[in-house]
């Protein structure tokens, strides 16, 4: 059985700093991934990575900003820490080789993104996701840490109430492992996946979030899902960077009138607008791009990708835009140093929720977010493991998960398929868990993800093989996001607000004398069960 300090499962930049900075302080590491890192969903954030860098911008006004954009619901704790780390991490990120675009006196250049008082992201052109976590992996490489590459992870284990390793399945060989750790990071990010359609890359399937919600940790706010307001989406989607609005792109209708100034607008005000201004019976919504100067040399990656997706020369026509499901503020209970309620485990990046984000992230902070805390949580990860001492996980749960595969892959089918459920899912996230939600709509969600779970649980797999056998882990994802799904729902429901992106059209205000506090979903008894948590000051 290999034996590690720290286990990090999840390959995208949050695991990436994570297990470089748990190697630097002295654990031994090793990291699984489903896909190789450079697939992974952080590649797609094309915007910037926010840092204090310039001389109109403080830690103070950083901290400011990130706290109005969560609307109420930011926790102090990892909003400081984010504000005050980050240019050291960005400062970092650029001496070990992110070629970040330099202003005239050669120093990093800044651009605005959404609702920042300050220009304040670092960028790569706008494929700065791509280009950071490119520079990752070599450093990653760089410190001769061990890489499972698709190995898809099938449990957590626990003893005496601590997480002290995980199962996993090799693609390659068809075997289950076990794998001791003193510490294990989960840094798998969302579950956007669940949506139809969506920006997230096709492993952002909540993973980490749903070993961590098995084991009993919370998963706090579910209902803040973010959506982002500039994506041509047609049978593909098409995610352009809200840093061309700043640029000066308009939002137009088709008779080419403005439609929003999105000048100061959240992304959640944004996207809200965008979904209105779409319904209004004054045609879809467009991005023009044509007043931004030297546009394609500004934003070639948007230029790149409207081509070959839609088709569309961005430097001749207009883009028709919607508000599509991109990120969430939702995920497994953790605090600023990625502790979570079981011993031994830890949450980083999309998949967790230290409350940094609150009810609305700020355009530029997703990378923000995965080098600050993947730095403290693999550092923290490290420390523990030094304390905690020498364990030994049991071997008996890899039993337990191979009998688990082998009913999966047994049996005939059932007439159903997953591609048809997961369709289904992704409709009824998208009509009933959108931009803006009401009662009657989250009550007939919550039956259809219910039907749906059934549904799911009926099927079988036909290829009995673990080799290469995708079919059989894509059963596990569609799981995951079933049982998230229901999460959401509930936590939807029951926030009975409108608070940051969770707009609810029968209750139409915020209500900070009942609802400033953190929805938190726990299961109990197989089924999920919504309490609350205070805001931390």
């Amino acid at each position: 059985m290999p034996e590690y300090d720290v286990l990090v499962i999840g390959g995208g930049a949050a695991g990436l700093r994570a297990a470089i900075a748990a190697k630097r302080a002295g654990a031994s590491v090793a990291l699984l991934s489903k896909v190789h890192p450079l697939r992974t969903n952080s590649a797609l954030s094309p915007g910037g990575i926010n840092a204090p860098l310039g001389s109109d911008d403080s830690v103070q006004k950083f901290a400011d900003d990130i706290m109005n954009a969560g609307d109420g619901l930011c926790n102090s704790e990892a909003v400081n820490a984010l504000a005050a780390e980050a240019a050291r991490e960005v400062v970092w990120l650029e001496r070990v080789g992110v070629p970040f675009n330099r202003d005239a006196d050669g120093r990093i250049d800044r651009r605005a993104l959404g609702s920042g008082s300050v220009e304040r992201a670092a960028y790569a052109d706008d494929r700065t996701g791509h280009t950071v976590l490119h520079v990752l992996h070599e450093q990653f490489q760089r410190y001769d840490i061990p890489c499972f590459k698709e190995w898809f992870v099938t449990s957590l284990i626990q003893d005496a109430g601590a997480c002290t390793g995980a199962v996993a399945l090799d693609h390659r060989s068809g075997r289950i492992e076990s794998f001791s750790a003193g510490a294990v990071i989960l840094a798998t990010g969302g579950f956007i996946q669940a949506y139809r359609p969506c920006t997230a890359a096709v492993g952002t399937t909540g993973d980490g979030l749903a070993l961590g919600y098995d084991m009993g940790v919370g998963l706090a706010d579910m209902e803040m899902v973010q959506f982002h307001p500039t994506v041509y989406n047609a049978t593909r989607t098409a995610l352009i960077s809200e840093a061309t609005l700043s640029a000066g792109a308009r939002l137009v209708n088709a008779a080419g009138d403005t439609v929003v100034d999105a000048a100061g607008l959240s992304r959640a005000q944004l996207a809200a607008a965008v979904d209105k201004a779409g319904r209004n019976g004054g045609g879809p919504v467009s991005l023009d791009l044509r007043p931004v100067e030297n546009l394609t040399s500004r934003f070639p990656g948007a230029a790149e990708v409207v081509r070959l997706m839609a088709g569309l020369d961005i430097t001749q026509v207009p883009v028709p835009v919607q508000p599509v499901a991109h990120r969430a503020m939702g995920g497994l209970d953790a605090n600023a140093s990625g502790e979570t309620s079981v011993a031994g485990l830890f949450a980083v990046g999309e998949c967790a929720h230290s409350g940094v984000h609150g009810a609305g992230r700020m355009p530029g902070n997703t990378l923000t977010e995965a080098v600050v805390f993947g730095k403290r949580v693999g550092e923290a990860a490290a420390a523990h493991a030094k304390s905690a001492g020498a364990r030994s996980a049991s071997t008996d749960q890899a039993a337990r998960d191979g009998g688990r595969l082998a009913e999966i892959t047994s049996g005939g089918s059932s007439g159903d398929t997953m591609g048809t459920i997961h369709r289904e899912l992704g409709e009824v996230m998208h009509a009933n868990l959108g931009v803006t939600r009401s009662d009657a709509g989250l009550t007939e969600a919550q039956e259809k993800i219910r039907t749906l779970r059934e549904r799911h649980g009926k099927l079988r797999v036909g290829n009995k093989s673990r080799i290469f056998n995708y079919a059989l882990t894509s059963y596990i994802e569609l799981g995951n996001m079933l049982k998230l799904a229901e999460a959401v729902a509930l936590a939807a429901r029951g926030r009975n607000e409108s608070r940051g992106a969770h707009l609810r059209s029968d209750f139409p205000e915020r209500d900070d004398t009942s609802w400033k506090a953190h929805t938190v979903v726990h299961q109990q008894d197989g089924a999920p069960k919504l309490d609350r948590k205070a805001v931390s000051a």
